[in-house]
């Protein structure tokens, strides 16, 4: 009796703990199923000098909520809240965002993935002297570098012609740059976004503005066809991975089927 309890002690030592669920075995990603990507919605935004700046799927995979945003000269930020209906034609204005955005997002955007909370994104930080030109997503460097009532062109061209002091900051998952920021902050999740549905997968745009998929052994796949893709977001089934696409002067969703 005291050999098979000893057995049963030394299996939950070396295994799983107890009410701990394992780690899913690594997707294949080069046998990823992706479909050709598909337009859900173009977004009737023209007329309003606004940027999606969230965009999230409801726990039903049926609607797509969007958040745009308009910024003045002092960066106030005023919102506008969408929600698009996947599958057919219905689009809603609301006055606030939907009661479950905030789950999705901190699950979507957060530093370690929700099925292996091992896999994490690590922060790294240095100061380097670039030219002001080159400006990562995220960063807002040069943007004082000419007069105030400066047109965006001569500021654009004044940064050009200029370099300085300018502080890096990378989020790197298994050697990889998932988002970047200079002389600013990283918004978590506007680059990235962490698959849910028991899926070891992460889902981010790259410093070449491709989308890729990426397993937690670091292998990497690119969606083909999007062009200039922000905010990816993986279905809550983990079925579709969808982003917004910039072109033509204005903004879409746009979505593949992933098995």
């Amino acid at each position: 009796m005291f050999a098979r309890m000893a057995a049963v002690s030394v299996v939950l030592a070396v295994g799983v703990s107890a009410g701990q669920a394992p780690a899913p075995a690594p997707v294949d990603v080069a046998k990823l199923e992706i479909s050709t990507p598909s337009t859900i919605r173009d977004l009737d935004i023209k007329g309003v000098r606004g940027v999606p700046t969230r965009m999230a799927w409801s726990p039903d995979d049926k609607w797509i909520y969007v958040r745009i945003s308009t910024f003045d000269r002092w960066s106030n930020e005023s919102i506008r809240h969408v929600l698009v209906e996947v599958g057919d034609t219905g689009t809603e204005t609301l006055t606030d965002e939907p009661s479950w955005l905030p789950r999705y997002w901190n699950t979507k955007s957060a530093m370690a993935s929700p099925v292996v909370p091992s896999w994490r994104i690590k922060v790294d930080v240095r100061q380097e002297t670039v030219r002001t030109a080159n400006v990562p997503r995220e960063g807002n460097i040069g943007q004082n570098t000419g007069d105030p009532n400066a047109g965006l062109d001569e500021v654009v061209k004044n940064a050009a012609l200029s370099s300085q002091r300018a502080s890096i900051q990378n989020y790197l998952l298994n050697g990889q740059v998932v988002a970047a920021a200079v002389n600013g902050q990283i918004v978590p999740g506007r680059s990235y976004a962490w698959a849910t549905a028991g899926l070891p997968l992460m889902a981010f745009v790259n410093e070449k503005g491709r989308l890729i998929v990426m397993n937690r052994d670091g292998r990497t796949r690119e969606v083909k066809g999007p062009k200039k893709p922000a905010l990816p977001a993986w279905s809550e089934s983990g079925r579709r991975l969808a982003w917004v696409q910039e072109g033509g002067g204005g903004y879409s969703i746009r979505a593949v089927e992933v098995r």
